[in-house]
């Protein structure tokens, strides 16, 4: 069972109560945060939501996206997106790509981080296929550029040609076009990872996302970012 906490400000009785996310089914609980509240009461209130969720099984929680106190939570965790959004670099560039209303095919793709991590690597051989260049920026970046030319016929474009966009797995190494970093911390500069042709609720559409990817309910070719944030001047 997965948990949901959400606030309320404003008064009314604590509940529980199962709600459907999309496909996902939730138990939610309310905390009320009337003004004045004090706080003591208030952390009483989260204590109170945590143990009533936990007794009922949950051991994660999905966070509205009006419930700022994630970082007092002791007996639940939150649902961790960091993951999903890794996995999902190739479609995170995609849709930086189409922000600036580039073409796959006209594209050049960077990207950028610490290590040759698994899903650096996988979004290059997905991305391969696709778009105009890449340029990969991490240690032993060069020898793995080779192997992709060689395994996938695609120019690899050394630092000096540089990109449209940037998919970074950490903040070292470099930047080029509009970035997205996919780390904790980062920032997605107003892309959002969404589901063909079904509806999430807002608040929490990418949690709900990472639970649905991590139980092998969600296919990568159903996954598509979208910008909503404000173009660059």
């Amino acid at each position: 069972m997965v948990g949901q906490l959400v606030l309320r400000r404003e008064k009314g009785r604590f509940r529980l109560e199962e709600r459907e996310l999309g496909p996902l089914t939730v138990l939610r609980a309310v905390v009320h945060e009337p003004e004045g509240l004090a706080r003591w009461r208030l952390q009483r209130r989260i204590r109170r939501a945590e143990r009533a969720l936990v007794r009922a099984g949950a051991g994660r929680v999905i966070l509205d996206a009006g419930f700022p106190y994630g970082g007092r939570l002791a007996l639940l965790r939150p649902v961790d997106v960091i993951p999903l959004r890794r996995e999902c670099a190739d479609v995170f560039a995609l849709g930086a790509l189409k922000a600036q209303g580039i073409t796959p095919e006209r594209g050049r793709v960077a990207l950028s981080g610490p290590r040759l991590c698994p899903e650096l690597m996988g979004a290059a051989e997905r991305l391969c296929r696709q778009v105009r260049g890449l340029l990969i920026d991490a240690p032993g970046g060069a020898d793995y550029a080779r192997y992709l030319q060689a395994e996938f016929g695609l120019p690899v474009n050394p630092p000096v040609a540089g990109a449209d966009v940037t998919a970074a797995f950490g903040p070292e190494g470099g930047r080029w076009g509009r970035s997205v970093e996919l780390y904790e911390g980062g920032t997605l500069n107003g892309l959002v990872l969404c589901l063909k042709e079904e509806k999430l609720p807002p608040d929490c559409e990418e949690q709900v996302l990472a639970l649905l990817w991590e139980r092998g309910g969600v296919k990568r070719e159903r996954l598509y970012a979208h910008f909503v944030g404000v173009q660059p001047s």
